[in-house]
């Protein structure tokens, strides 16, 4: 997801299912527990770190699988799988809005 432009590719996702658990709640923003500063760690106390878990992973892995099946199903998958691969970027004089793909 870094950068990308949008493309009139369409591939047929029917065969995809999803985890049951993915709703708004799973993409929702975790809120990280801010440190309490005891007395004298004013400037010590570490920030709380966000965690993959393992079920997102689990979840994330079935989900690449399905997908990687519907672009390698595809007649273009050669150009697709090329297209996936690679860093989009602008140059001068190039316009987002003026191009076709």
């Amino acid at each position: 997801q870094r950068y990308v432009i949008a493309t009139k590719t369409k591939l047929d996702m029917s065969s995809v299912t999803l985890p049951e658990r993915l709703n708004d709640d799973y993409f929702r923003r975790k809120s990280l527990k801010k440190p309490k500063h005891g007395e004298g760690e004013i400037f010590d106390t570490k920030k709380e770190e966000y965690k993959v878990s393992a079920e997102r992973k689990e979840d994330q892995v079935a989900v690449d699988k399905q997908l990687a099946t519907v672009i390698r199903n595809n007649p273009d998958k050669k150009y697709l799988s090329a297209y996936l691969g690679a860093m989009f970027s602008l140059r001068n004089g190039m316009f987002p809005h003026q191009m076709v793909f």
